[in-house]
């Protein structure tokens, strides 16, 4: 057994994590992660580096070691990979972050260039995966009961409203770095906003009992203002809000 994110896990059981850097010439990276964990902290696991710009997934294989309050990474990218790097060090807390924990640390830049800010998320219910409508989406790991909060939406806050964002007020927007990137509109969502009364950032409660399998999603038309309608809905709803 491995503790780990303030869980104890199998260690022959995958942690799914998503991290995200901003690589030198701008580009927003995310990285979908599963790692195994073993009684000796030894790790291993697999890494797609997904490009906002393309949502093309670049494969790598992870290994490294926890050591301590760190947790050290390499990266093997087959080929060459868009900002790669050829390590990640995190500092494993404690970083209390909403309904989940979030990682803090640097990501080396290409080709020996200065250290990156890296941050990696953890939720315990969800992980990134294939969305059945559009690209990428946040899918549920494990069945949540109605009501249960599945996300915490954090983030760089900003005045503009973008492709991605969540609207907390008329000139506050949060756009996400973890897994709220990879959360898609449904006319019939499985999730609705709730703003967590001390942070006032948005999170995704869930509308009803959800099985493992089934996508994280909310209806963009509640609270996303121009956002909605800027984009053809491809949600599976007999009848479309946008």
């Amino acid at each position: 057994m491995t503790q780990f994110l303030g869980t104890t896990r199998e260690a022959s059981r995958p942690l799914h994590l998503i991290g995200f850097h901003v690589a030198g010439d701008g580009t927003r990276l995310y990285d979908r992660v599963a790692l195994v964990i073993d009684g000796d902290g030894r790790v291993s696991g697999s890494v797609e580096r997904i490009a906002e710009r393309d949502g093309v997934a670049q494969p790598a294989e992870a290994r490294g070691m926890v050591m301590g309050d760190r947790l050290a990474l390499m990266l093997e990218f087959d080929g060459p990979a868009t900002g790669s790097a050829a390590g990640v060090m995190l500092d494993l807390g404690p970083a209390p972050c909403l309904y989940g924990e979030a990682l803090g640390g640097r990501v080396a830049g290409p080709g020996g260039t200065d250290a990156l800010p890296y941050v990696m998320a953890h939720a315990p219910a969800v992980r990134l995966d294939r969305s059945p409508t559009h690209g990428w989406g946040s899918v549920l790991e494990q069945a949540v009961a109605r009501g249960e909060v599945l996300l915490g939406i954090d983030g760089p806050v900003g005045a503009e409203q973008t492709p991605y964002s969540f609207r907390t007020d008329d000139n506050r927007h949060v756009e996400p770095t973890g897994y709220g990137h990879f959360v898609n509109h449904a006319c019939e969502p499985s999730c609705e906003i709730v703003y967590d009364l001390e942070t006032a950032l948005p999170t995704l409660v869930a509308l009803r009992d959800l099985a493992a399998g089934e996508e994280v999603t909310f209806d963009y038309t509640r609270t996303e203002g121009a956002l909605a309608g800027s984009f053809e809905c491809r949600c599976p709803a007999l009848v479309h809000k946008v």
